[in-house]
């Protein structure tokens, strides 16, 4: 196989317009709605003085975001190279939404200290990763 037909065979197996603006908006109410969720109980399941209460928040969020992803993806029909990009327009949008939240924390989640600002920002980090390790790995 050369290269140029390669190019061709993905580009052939890229997403539809319309399946990108759904994944794009289905990233974005999650993004949303799990920010909302930290603007109401974040002050109490992110605190760095209560270890075992935020481990158990970090290690719910792989099995939880895992699940929610591969939904997705059985939701809308998808396989292979679609599981990858479909994975990466679930989260693209929440990382720019969560690039203005995280740098204005004290302003976005008051009701959180600025001592769980760390502590948001690896939770951000692993619920990102793990929709993307599940677009590349599952099936």
């Amino acid at each position: 196989m050369t290269i140029g037909s390669q190019v061709s065979e993905a580009d052939a197996r890229r997403l539809p317009l319309p399946e990108t603006r759904v994944l794009l908006g289905v990233g974005l109410a999650i993004a949303l709605v799990a920010g909302l969720v930290f603007r109401v109980v974040g002050q109490l399941v992110l605190v760095p003085s209560r270890p075992l209460v935020t481990a158990v928040v970090f290690a719910l969020t792989v099995p939880v975001m895992w699940a929610l992803a591969v939904g997705v993806f059985r939701w809308r029909g998808l396989s292979g190279g679609a599981r990858r990009e479909a994975a990466v327009l679930l989260v693209v949008p929440g990382m720019l939404v969560d690039a203005v939240s995280t740098a204005l924390f004290s302003v976005v989640y008051p009701n959180m200290g600025l001592e769980s600002a760390g502590l948001f920002g690896g939770l951000l980090l692993l619920a990102y990763a793990t929709v993307l390790v599940a677009g590349f790995v599952s099936r």
